[in-house]
Parts: structure tokens; sequence; C-alpha cells
């Protein structure tokens, strides 16, 4: 019989793709703000009253400038979750984010120090400690960057910074991050749900780079140097850091498959032979 699943942000970046990925194997029943789910709204979760649910998986509470509802959408939010998860036996999945770590020189582990720098990281750590101190079953994932060409981010704004002679804007080009392919990220989370995890928390991503590294390796490859300004921000505020990832790759047997190095390249030469056409 098909596990049920709640998902909670399908129409965002990282819902759409598990949508995509999930729709045949479970049922899943797709909840966003555009189809008038509000997570922050206690009364949004009524018509799932009854429904037999297995699992949910909240992909909700991104970034946004409106803090008021950021943090509406990621405490509150969660809250909501856990009231309507007690006295139900449902799994509920929580995304993180690493940036709950904050700066960090050596990798971070999923018991190490917490240490959030801004509104977004700190009302994340919230969410988790309320999942912490409930009695319902839950897993909590701390994710890094998610990237693939078609995102906005650094390695869509490095291809970019070539081709299309956009200044590249950089905090500070010696900060680490830890990078994971959008379709690596999938593939691990649809393990997760086929597997009884031993822990609660996990940290969720594939490699340690530095921004400086990608740009020298498309400055080689390209013999074009990069149209940049480095602000060289303080690494601790930004924050750099570095993540430890053994732990869920060791339970669920799985090796990401997209080497951000490889993908790099790959992009360059994509974007290349539609330069020259």
């Amino acid at each position: 019989m098909k596990k049920t699943i709640l998902l909670i942000g399908s129409s965002g970046y990282i819902g759409i793709k598990l949508k995509q990925a999930l729709n045949k194997k479970f049922n899943l029943i797709n909840t966003s703000r555009k189809k008038g789910f509000d997570i922050s709204n206690s009364k949004s979760f009524k018509k799932y009253s009854n429904q037999n649910i297995d699992i949910i998986i909240n992909l909700s509470g991104q970034r946004s400038n409106n803090i008021k509802s950021m943090k509406k959408t990621i405490v509150n939010g969660n809250k909501n979750i856990i009231n309507f998860c007690k006295k139900k036996n449902i799994w509920v999945y929580y995304f993180s984010t690493s940036l709950i770590y904050g700066f960090s020189n050596n990798k971070k582990r999923e018991t190490s120090y917490k240490n959030p720098q801004d509104l977004y990281s700190k009302y994340k750590y919230l969410a988790e400690k309320e999942y912490l101190k409930s009695k319902i079953n839950y897993k909590i994932f701390r994710l890094c960057n998610i990237y693939n060409g078609k995102k906005i981010g650094i390695v869509r704004s490095i291809i970019d910074s070539i081709f299309k002679n956009k200044k590249l804007q950089i905090t500070n080009s010696k900060s680490y991050r830890n990078y994971i392919y959008i379709n690596d990220l999938i593939n691990i989370i649809c393990k997760i749900i086929k597997k009884n995890l031993k822990h609660s928390i996990y940290n969720i991503g594939f490699e340690n780079i530095k921004i400086i590294e990608m740009i020298k390796l498309l400055n080689n490859k390209s013999k074009i140097k990069l149209n940049y300004t480095d602000k060289n921000q303080n690494l601790k505020k930004i924050p750099s850091q570095k993540i430890n990832i053994d732990k869920i790759l060791r339970e669920i047997k799985y090796k990401p498959k997209i080497k951000l190095r490889d993908y790099l390249l790959r992009k360059y030469y994509e974007e290349l032979k539609i330069f020259k056409k």
C-alpha cells in the first residue's frame, strides 16, 4: 500500500523537483501558498485532519525580506505542524539549514555548537528547538547550498559573468560553502523516505569549496578574467563554513553523482556553444 505524503512547499525550488520524483511512488498531497495553504495559519491543517497521512515533508520557510512573515512561516508554521501531529502517528521531515552553525574552519557535525548569525537561520534554529522538545515523530535535515544551472546563485552568477559580462559581487572570495546538486538532493530525500534512519538530525550536502576555487577554475578554462568585486567581508559574519555530511550518506548508502567542478565546466562548455552561434 502506498504511503501518503503531505508535501508543504510543493511549488518551491526543491518542492517542484521532489514532487516529480514522488508522484508515482506515493499518494502525494501538494500544498503551497499558491493553492491557498498557509502553514502559519493552524486552520489550514483542518481539512487534512481526517486523512491518513504517513509523512509530512516541510520545505517551507525560505529567506524573505518580510521579517514578520518569515518568522510566522518558520516558527509558527512548525508549531502548527507539531500541534497537528499530536496524537497522530505521522513522521515529520523538517528541512532546516546548515547556516545555524555559523562560521567554521573545521567541518561542522550535527552535534557541533550552533551560532546562527542572521534572522533566517535564527528562526530555523528556533523551529528545530520546537521539534526537539516535542513528543512527535520527526527528523531534522540541515540543508547546505543547493545548485543547478538555472537557479539564481553563485554557480549561475559565475557563468553569467563570463558570457553576459555581468559583474559579480562576492562577499568574500575566500569563504567556504558546502554545495550539493539538486538532483543528488532529490535522490537523497527519496532514499530517506524509504529508510528507517537511526538519528533525529542530519546534515545534507556534499562538497566544501571556496568561491575563489570556482572562479580560478573557469578563469583557466575560459582565458577570460572574471569581472567581480570582492567585498572581503568578515568570514565570521557571512558566515564561511565547512560541513560534515558523512552520517546521512553512510546510513542511506549513497554517494552524490555530480561534483561542482565538473558541473561548472560542463555548464561553461554548454554556454560556450550557445555563445558562439
